[in-house]
């Protein structure tokens, strides 16, 4: 009684305009710690905008739909919320509220916002054309195509279904669909070429939605994707997370239903303070593309069919066209995982394997060697997450690191050296980088500019590493850092055929790369920084692989013959190492 009460003179004094006396019951009835659900949100929401408290405003709305994801009311509030900085988020706000709402007066109110955006701003606010393989599985496609129409506006959507030559009875129950746009083909075609056939039988000038048939479309993922799309003129595509996918774009959770999924995706698909991370692809079982980047990138690549590294492909196309690949954390798509492709594991690997031959001759490099960033470098920077900070990523790649970066430190101001041209116009989507051998460091910044320098396994391929650390000081704040990882030549997995075998056989990567100018231990590496006026503050490692029985028996009588037994010198992989600069 006394919740509804204090909720009630809240609303009587926003009723009355004496806002004043609203804040002061809200500021009691927070203080008592009452429930905040939606209603309770939808009054401190309303407070907030009018004293002009833009932050507490979206945090109450945010705190709401945590409570209620379908309370049109709050999307309402977060459409004037984004009425001041984008409007074509704030008409797609509305969207939502119509498409949740009961109240046909309030509809109708609604629908005025949206027509005003409309003609009276020209706000263009594209449909999204839903574009889905099907090759057999009617059971996942009907769950599919029902979760699109109970989770999205009709007046946002067309859907195309692209059939493979299905044979389960797949096409007659298509064919059915009123609403669904079908294209029958006699033969598998494959998915690049597939969902090429549904992009080209779009409508014009609508966002592609490629979506895989295995999957279930959350309440408000689709909202949250195309938010993000919309984000800003310079993002090209949107992706989601799921339970089942690669790419970082997995949520770990110890759920065991899909019902505990589906009730994950209400308290996840919801306003989030930091919800975009730039990527340099997203992976394609459901990847939201804005039709003018599409217009000027063009249709995936054919030569990846079946399928496979075509999503690939396609996010480094968009970076080298200056657009950038954007994950929603807070975009939840519930995926039952590659139903098609993963029944022949064998012939799976295999595909993948050639088609990651073809990229690699279609971009002359090594891709696999740039797509997964050494997340356990920046554990080492030690500052919070919105401190501005000068940030140099030496030997750079395709920039995945310092997507990372622009993810966990936005405020950071990011520079990079890479050597490879191809890898470098990639880079250059997430910070200034320049195409250099590293060990000509001339850079345009000035002394004393870095709060941290990154050298993840480079040390190794200088013929002067020494020289390269002394000139790198230049560059760094006084008491600045730099994080470095570096191969550990001890590893037992190097060590152990080295004694056993005599054997120590080059390769085209890891710790007998055919490449390395220098080898290290961390006892060498610790005295080269040391010479070269860098204090160690902290360093870890990593480790790959588990020795055998008969291997940790070998490991364990070499660490006798230690004059400071310490088996982690054997297991250490990489050593990473944190080093402030010092007089």
């Amino acid at each position: 009684m006394k919740i509804q009460k204090l909720k009630n003179q809240i609303l009587d004094s926003i009723n009355e305009q004496n806002y004043v006396k609203a804040l002061e019951y809200y500021l009691h009835y927070e203080k008592e710690g009452y429930p905040f659900d939606d209603s309770i949100a939808i009054l401190a929401g309303s407070i907030f905008h009018y004293f002009g408290e833009r932050e507490n405003a979206w945090d109450a709305i945010s705190k709401g739909l945590s409570y209620n994801h379908a309370n049109y009311e709050l999307y309402v509030m977060l459409g004037n919320y984004y009425l001041e900085q984008n409007l074509i988020q704030a008409y797609l706000c509305f969207e939502n509220a119509l498409f949740f709402c009961d109240n046909e007066d309030d509809k109708n109110v609604i629908r005025s916002l949206m027509e005003q955006l409309s003609t009276e701003y020209q706000v263009p606010v594209p449909k999204t054309s839903f574009v889905i393989l099907s090759y057999n599985l009617l059971e996942y496609t009907k769950k599919c195509i029902e979760s699109i129409r109970s989770s999205t506006p009709e007046s946002a959507r067309e859907i195309i279904v692209v059939d493979n030559a299905s044979l389960d009875g797949s096409v007659e129950w298509l064919r059915m669909q009123s609403d669904i746009i079908l294209i029958e083909n006699k033969d598998n075609v494959g998915f690049p070429a597939g969902c090429n056939q549904g992009i080209t039988a779009s409508s014009p000038n609508t966002d592609i939605f490629l979506l895989n048939n295995d999957t279930i479309v959350t309440p408000n993922s689709l909202f949250w994707l195309r938010m993000g799309l919309y984000e800003n003129d310079n993002v090209g595509s949107t992706g989601s997370v799921s339970n089942y996918v690669a790419n970082g774009q997995q949520i770990e959770k110890d759920f065991t239903s899909i019902e505990d999924w589906l009730s994950f995706s209400d308290t996840n698909n919801i306003p989030m303070k930091s919800p975009y991370e730039e990527k340099l692809c997203l992976v394609g079982f459901a990847l939201l593309i804005k039709r003018s980047a599409l217009n000027e990138i063009g249709l995936l690549d054919e030569i990846f069919t079946p399928g496979n590294c075509e999503d690939v492909d396609y996010g480094l196309r968009m970076l080298k066209a200056g657009y950038h690949n954007i994950l929603c954390k807070n975009s939840f798509i519930l995926h039952f995982g590659s139903k098609s492709f993963r029944k022949d594991d064998q012939k799976y690997f295999n595909l993948l394997e050639n088609n990651i031959l073809k990229l690699n001759s279609k971009w002359n490099m090594d891709i696999s060697k740039y797509m997964h960033p050494s997340v356990e470098l920046l554990d080492m920077i030690s500052c919070k997450q919105d401190t501005p900070i000068n940030i140099l990523d030496i030997n750079c790649g395709c920039g995945a690191l310092m997507a990372k970066i622009k993810s966990w430190y936005p405020n950071s101001t990011i520079y990079g050296i890479e050597v490879d041209s191809e890898a470098t116009a990639i880079a250059r989507a997430f910070g200034q980088v320049i195409c250099n051998d590293i060990e000509e460091l001339e850079l345009s910044c000035p002394e004393n500019y870095f709060d941290y320098c990154i050298i993840g396994d480079a040390l190794e391929h200088l013929p002067n590493p020494k020289k390269f650390l002394e000139i790198l000081r230049r560059y760094i704040k006084q008491n600045g850092h730099i994080i470095l990882s570096i191969q550990n030549v001890k590893h037992w997995s190097v060590l152990l055929p080295l004694l056993t075998e005599d054997a120590f056989s080059y390769s085209n990567n890891g710790l007998t790369d055919d490449t390395p100018s220098n080898i290290f231990t961390l006892r060498e590496v610790l005295k080269l920084l040391l010479l070269c006026g860098y204090e160690v503050e902290n360093y870890n490692f990593t480790t790959l692989g588990e020795p055998t029985v008969k291997e940790q028996e070998m490991i364990q009588n070499l660490v006798t013959y230690m004059k400071q037994p310490n088996i982690s010198t054997f297991m250490a992989h990489k050593y990473v190492i944190l080093a402030k600069v010092v007089d």
